[in-house]
């Protein structure tokens, strides 16, 4: 037993700098293979090492900075996104292409070589740490194996974000923030200001020698081993043991692969979404923002703050709604904690610093986006304004006079994990000094309060919009909870198994989840209530009662793993392939053939949408609620001259041609299947033209 908890030391620095230069030498190799199959698989993970990985890892060994394997990446991660957030900056100030951030990135790496070549770092890790580490990296490697034969073409929102990523990878000259919009006239994405995470896909895109198209269909797979070595840093510093990491490795991949089962991603769920901002901020960002926030409250350490707050930068320059989410969770836990050990530790002082760490960076980017933000119809909107934007969600909100607040029901629709989850609060007490206790409680009494209570909620949709209010049970820490109910079975070992694989078929049964856009009340509000008034019983209780809980072992990852096996299994009996791209290949190779990047092309707000995200060009109009309603972008005039030029019957053909000049169109792509301006386009010539679609060159 001896053998399997004995420290290793981990030292051979040049042993490191050999594993760090494998991902570019295998990215020159891959280059040598056809770019399908594996060497499509080959050129994506080299290149999203050399991106996401290396340069990270080279200044923090340069540095002397020493953490478990796990969360070094969790650093090395928050770092590289550093770097490529310093090159994509200069791109836009210098208005050159992307390639100068590829160099940016290549300068760091080889600036900081040498002395991480000659730094010696000694490690400790347990031989039980190593191992479960490289347990769950096979089971990302075999879960990424689904992924990637599950990936679907982009669709709905993923258009939007592949849009903005083919224009940087493509267009030579990116002289201003607004050059990645899709209307060339237009103003900036209040959720999307500075590109960051778009900008990573397109790095890689170029470095693959890939199309960006390729990047959003394959890259989720990829992207899956980070995902699933973030959770397993994040699980091991909240729960203090490998095998909680590996618990709550599993409970991740369930919550974000195995819950949703809208739109046939019934296995992959939030996985196949990766590369795009929302699901990258929740699973890599905000994973890893935790995992370190840990690891400095227990550790403390100048450059693990400095790693915390780069990961903040990176997740409030990707997503910046997100953060102040993160912070009521963070903050929970930290009332929560003093009240549960009935005093102050240095513990706690440290977590002040870590949510410092990640307030500043979130304030500095709010007052620099503010201007943007602030010019958004969903901010500090009029009551008449919410109300109509609340219609949109069915039955997500009730009202109270002014005020609004999110219905119990929609906060724990999602089902199965989620109920669960809710249901474990009151449990805490029973482990209620152990941090994941403090989390769980303090984090669900916070957000669900802010849900909940109409004042707050109706707040947080003044400053956030109602679109990302409604995203706050996203942080619910609902796999932390998960986890600590099944250590708390695991005291009774097989028969807890047994107990937990019930559970799981019973909860599966009776809470499925429903995941419609639009929601209609029936959701189990109940469990709620339940997790508010448990939470608040623990507080109180907590504050007089002390008790550790069990600690973390095998029959924790066991009872996990039986708890999970009937989503999981429910899960993959619904998966298969997915349909096809949302443009035929034909309309979008005429395109890329013969209009120029940068050009506009006025079509129905359908065909426009989709066109910009296989095409770098701009469009005149767009799909409803793809695209930020500001004063820029005039999308009510927008719409209404598309409209006016497809449908109108008697107007002119003068009219017809002011139209297109006011949004400055070049071409004009015509989908036969909807209404179309037939005396208009008798006056032209097709550039190309098969049974749906006709593109027309308006200069010629």
């Amino acid at each position: 037993m001896a053998s399997l908890t004995a420290p290793v030391a981990l030292r051979a620095p040049g042993r490191f700098v050999a594993w760090v230069a494998l991902a570019p030498a295998l990215l020159l190799i891959a280059h040598l293979m056809p770019v399908t199959g594996f060497g499509l698989a080959l050129r994506l993970a080299a290149a999203a090492a050399c991106v996401l990985l290396v340069p990270g890892a080279l200044v923090l060994r340069a540095v002397g900075w020493s953490a478990p394997p796990a969360t070094a990446v969790a650093g090395a991660f928050a770092v590289s996104l550093a770097a490529v957030a310093l090159g994509l900056a200069l791109v836009f100030i210098l208005g050159t292409s992307v390639v100068l951030a590829e160099l940016v990135l290549l300068i760091v790496a080889l600036a900081a070589l040498m002395p991480a070549a000659r730094r010696e770092a000694a490690v400790r890790i347990s031989r039980t740490d190593s191992r479960a580490l490289a347990a769950v990296v096979g089971l990302s490697v075999v879960y990424a194996g689904v992924v990637w034969w599950a990936a679907r073409p982009a669709r709905s929102d993923g258009l939007f974000h592949l849009a903005r990523v083919r224009k940087l990878a493509e267009f030579d000259s990116l002289a201003a923030l607004t050059t990645v919009d899709e209307f060339k006239d237009g103003g900036l994405h209040p959720g999307y200001v500075f590109p960051l995470w778009h900008g990573m896909d397109a790095i890689v895109s170029r470095l693959a020698g890939v199309d960006p198209t390729e990047v959003l269909l394959h890259l989720p797979a990829i992207l899956v081993p980070l995902a699933v070595v973030l959770a397993y840093a994040a699980g091991s510093e909240v729960f203090r043991s490998p095998f909680g990491g590996v618990a709550f490795v599993l409970a991740q991949i369930a919550y974000f692969g195995f819950l949703r089962s809208d739109g046939g991603a019934a296995a992959t769920g939030r996985f196949e979404t990766l590369p795009q901002p929302q699901s990258a901020t929740l699973m890599l960002l905000a994973t890893a923002v935790i995992a370190l926030a840990f690891a400095f409250a227990v550790e403390g350490g100048l450059l693990t703050w400095l790693c915390l707050a780069a990961a903040s930068f990176a997740l409030s320059a990707t997503h910046i709604s997100y953060t102040p989410m993160l912070v009521l969770l963070l903050a929970g836990f930290l009332v929560a904690r003093a009240i549960l050990i009935r005093g102050w530790e240095p513990l706690l002082t440290r977590t002040a610093a870590a949510l410092g760490a990640i307030i500043g960076p979130f304030a500095v980017l709010l007052a620099l986006l503010l201007p943007v933000i602030s010019g958004t119809s969903g901010f500090t909107p009029a009551s008449t304004q919410l109300s109509h934007d609340a219609s949109r969600y069915g039955d997500l909100v009730s009202h109270f006079g002014h005020w609004i607040a999110m219905n119990p029901g929609a906060i724990a629709r999602a089902g199965t994990l989620v109920v669960a989850g809710l249901l474990v609060v009151p449990f805490a007490l029973l482990a209620s000094t152990r941090l994941w206790a403090a989390l769980v409680v303090g984090g669900t009494l916070a957000l669900v309060g802010t849900l909940v209570i109409p004042p707050a909620f109706t707040a947080a949709a003044d400053l956030l919009s109602l679109s990302q209010a409604r995203r706050l049970p996203q942080f619910l820490p609902i796999p932390f909870a998960v986890v600590g109910g099944c250590a708390l079975l695991a005291r009774l070992r097989v028969v807890g198994a047994l107990v937990a694989g019930g559970l799981g078929t019973a909860f599966l049964l009776l809470f499925p989840g429903t995941f419609k856009y639009l929601y209609s009340a029936g959701g189990p509000g109940w469990v709620v209530w339940v997790a508010v008034g448990g939470g608040v019983i623990v507080l109180v209780a907590g504050a007089f009662v002390r008790t550790a809980g069990p600690d973390f072992g095998p029959w924790t990852v066991g009872t996990t793993a039986a708890f999970l096996v009937p989503l999981v299994v429910a899960g993959f009996m619904a998966l298969g392939k997915q349909g096809p791209a949302v443009l035929p290949p034909g309309i979008v190779a005429a395109v890329r053939d013969d209009v120029s990047p940068g050009d506009v092309v006025f079509s129905d707000p359908e065909t426009a949408y989709a066109l910009a995200a296989y095409a770098p060009v701009y469009i005149n109009d767009s799909e409803t609620g793809h695209v930020a309603d500001t004063v820029e972008n005039r999308l009510r005039a927008r719409k209404r001259d598309t409209r006016r030029f497809l449908r109108s019957r008697d107007l002119s053909t003068s009219a017809r041609r002011a139209i297109l000049a006011r949004w400055q169109a070049d071409w004009l792509l015509i989908d036969k299947d909807r209404p179309a301006p037939e005396d208009f386009l008798a006056g032209l010539s097709p550039v190309y033209e098969d049974q749906r679609f006709a593109l027309y060159d308006l200069h010629s």
